[in-house]
């Protein structure tokens, strides 16, 4: 019972301290005292950090061992550890059974996971608009404040995608990796300081961690309403 009040505690928390620090940001960028540090190859680093992060989320969805240790390590929920493991079937790497069907999509007759294949579409946006801001010189001053909050309302909505399901899932996780790049992009453009930037960039790292965290929870809270697997 108290694991499972822990659970129940753990996506409100970390969502209170999500909120802070979308906050901090733009409250940050708009201070005038604000120590606009910079240096000759800001762009390039803070570019090459983004872009690192984005490819390392590419190589997760073809390689999602840990995906599919999630689902082995709910085995713990019964008894019957070894028979739900040797009767698990992974499906887009989810469990075949109906409790998951939210959570992965068919395309051409393939079964795919829904939210890594809308991450994996919205890294390769994130990568071109990484490339042509950070390399490429273009000038994202023009969008202001509100380009910062309008990413950061992108990356909210990447969030609330445990909820949804299908291709809902595969865009809203698409839209939390382009509200990334757009948040450090115009923070970058807007603040124009180091500390902003790799404070932003931190924050997404924060959110990668946290949104996957959050699937992992919905996962094993989803596993121990059904268990129809154990039975």
């Amino acid at each position: 019972m108290n694991q499972d009040r822990a659970w129940a505690f753990f996506p409100l928390f970390f969502f209170v301290i999500t909120i802070v620090g979308f906050v901090l940001v733009p409250l940050v960028v708009v201070q005038p005292n604000l120590d606009r540090f910079q240096f000759a190859g800001q762009r390039w680093l803070v570019g090459v950090l983004f872009c690192a992060v984005c490819v390392s989320g590419v190589a997760a969805v073809f390689y999602p061992a840990k995906c599919r240790g999630v689902f082995q390590h709910t085995s713990s929920l019964s008894a019957k550890a070894s028979t739900f493991s040797n009767r698990l079937r992974i499906e887009g790497h989810h469990p075949s059974c109906q409790s998951f069907s939210a959570n992965r999509i068919t395309v051409w007759g393939r079964v795919f996971c829904a939210a890594c294949s809308g991450l994996l579409v919205g890294a390769a946006f994130a990568l071109v608009g990484a490339i042509i801001y950070f390399f490429g010189g273009l000038d994202l001053a023009w969008g202001g404040i509100w380009l910062v909050v309008l990413g950061e309302i992108g990356m909210v909505l990447g969030l609330a995608q445990i909820s949804a399901g299908g291709f809902v899932k595969v865009i809203l996780n698409a839209v939390f990796v382009v509200g990334s790049f757009v948040t450090l992009a115009a923070v970058d453009a807007v603040g124009k300081s180091l500390f902003v930037d790799l404070y932003v960039v931190g924050l997404i790292l924060f959110l990668l961690w946290f949104r996957i965290s959050l699937s992992e929870w919905n996962n094993r809270r989803t596993c121990r309403k059904c268990q129809s697997c154990f039975s």
